[in-house]
């Protein structure tokens, strides 16, 4: 007999992951998916990403097939695929996959999509992003109320394209319940390569480069910085605090549209010596910046499964941030961080009220330790490759069933089809003549 944990082999698959964004973007669904591809290649399967083509940026991975595209916007770059051009379309019709997975409902989503429905294939679908929170990013009527009505609706109806829909978070489970999505949902936390971030490389790296001692805190905010984030929340607490503590000092890792607004908001303070903008940084590098920083930040609202979150508890950071159901699973209140409402004043109380407080960071961070084990990579590709085999056999009997169904009612015999119309016949009153 085989034990209950023993897995059982499946072959490779073929996969293809369909996606709006990737490298040289920085984002979370971008790093979401290098691990994601290399956890499944590892695994023995053949993984193909569909990607815009970004000018200037070459692929170091065989494995990534670039669609023409358009800019759309400027800071930071982004690229719009354009659909339709009959060498990448032709190309793409060519190869043949086992299952489609799109990580995004616009362009290239849609291509899945229409891959999917030509060759027969399963689609699953990644809900990252909850559209409606995102409007502003469309110039000039992004905020009217028309568009966010026209969000919502084609949240509801690009994500009921896939024939298995995932989720990152129970929030957004909820989301698409509540906005009454058809197709089976199943949630599938983010992971990341846990033994990356407990390892540091270069003790005190970012310490040095910022010519900081050991005894100075460090407030630590890594992601994109974007007006979603709310980084400016984050400085004005900081300036609350700053004259309580003199040696303590904020330090944003990342880049984004919302940068030049943070730094002016930053120069403007009684702290602005002690605000540091790092930029974009080497991800290899990040484990050691995480580990000299004494607690992680973040002030958003309109997050799904944060990696850069995953990635700071699993540096053993305590965490602090608003409210949301975002961090459930990774934010216990009262034992790895606190959970605050969104004023910036209370949240100014609450840092003031931990830093001080060295015993208390420490079993913060030791707790945050454990709750990150239940996020690797490695966790999150084989719940990957058990729904894809669920498509792909739910997708086969679909299949059968519409080919062996017309074929057995063509075989009946006429003399059964007459007695099943006299039979009926007999239900339905005769009309008088």
């Amino acid at each position: 007999m085989t034990s209950n944990n023993t897995e059982l082999p499946i072959g490779s698959l073929r996969i293809g992951l369909f996606t709006d964004t990737y490298a040289p973007q920085v984002n979370g669904v971008s790093v979401s998916l290098q691990m994601i591809s290399e956890g499944l290649k590892k695994r023995g399967h053949q993984v193909t990403i569909f990607a815009p083509r970004f000018p200037g940026y070459k692929d170091n991975e065989p494995n990534v097939m670039r669609l023409p595209s358009l800019k759309y916007l400027n800071n930071p770059p982004i690229y719009v695929a354009v659909l339709g051009t009959p060498r990448s379309t032709w190309k793409l019709t060519r190869k043949h996959f086992d299952v489609l997975h799109a990580h995004s409902p616009a362009s290239v989503g849609l291509l899945a999509y229409l891959t999917a429905s030509t060759k027969r294939l399963p689609l699953i679908y990644t809900y990252h992003t909850s559209i409606t929170d995102y409007t502003h990013y469309i110039k000039f009527i992004g905020n009217t109320g028309i568009i966010k009505y026209a969000a919502a609706w084609f949240s509801k109806a690009s994500t009921d394209l896939g024939d298995q829909i995932i989720v990152p978070s129970p929030k957004f489970h909820r989301l698409l319940l509540n906005q009454k999505v058809k197709q089976p949902i199943t949630v599938i936390p983010n992971g990341i390569d846990l033994s990356m971030f407990k390892a540091v490389k270069n003790p005190g790296a970012l310490r040095n480069r910022l010519g900081l001692g050991p005894d100075a805190p460090i407030l630590l905010t890594v992601g994109r910085m974007d007006p979603e984030k709310r980084l400016e929340f984050i400085v004005e607490a900081f300036d609350l605090i700053a004259d309580r503590f003199p040696n303590a000092h904020l330090v944003f890792v990342g880049d984004g549209s919302a940068r030049k607004q943070v730094e002016e908001k930053a120069n403007v303070t009684r702290a602005r010596d002690r605000i540091h903008f790092l930029g974009m940084i080497d991800r290899a590098d990040l484990p050691d910046i995480l580990h000299d920083a004494n607690l992680f930040l973040s002030a958003s609202t309109t997050e799904v499964h944060p990696i850069s979150v995953i990635e700071a508890i699993a540096s053993g950071l305590p965490f602090v941030a608003v409210q949301d159901e975002a961090f459930e699973g990774m934010l216990e209140d009262g034992r790895n961080g606190y959970a605050v409402p969104l004023d910036v004043e209370k949240y100014a109380d609450v840092l003031a009220d931990l830093l001080p407080d060295r015993e208390r960071l420490k079993r913060f961070g030791e707790h945050s330790l454990a709750l990150s084990e239940k996020y690797s990579i490695e966790t999150q590709v084989r719940s990957l490759e058990k729904l894809y085999l669920e498509a792909i056999l739910q997708n086969w009997r679909g299949s059968l069933f519409k080919r062996i169904l017309p074929r057995q009612i063509n075989q009946i015999p006429t003399r059964i089809n007459r007695v099943i119309r006299a039979e009926i016949g007999k239900l339905i009153p005769r009309r008088r003549k």
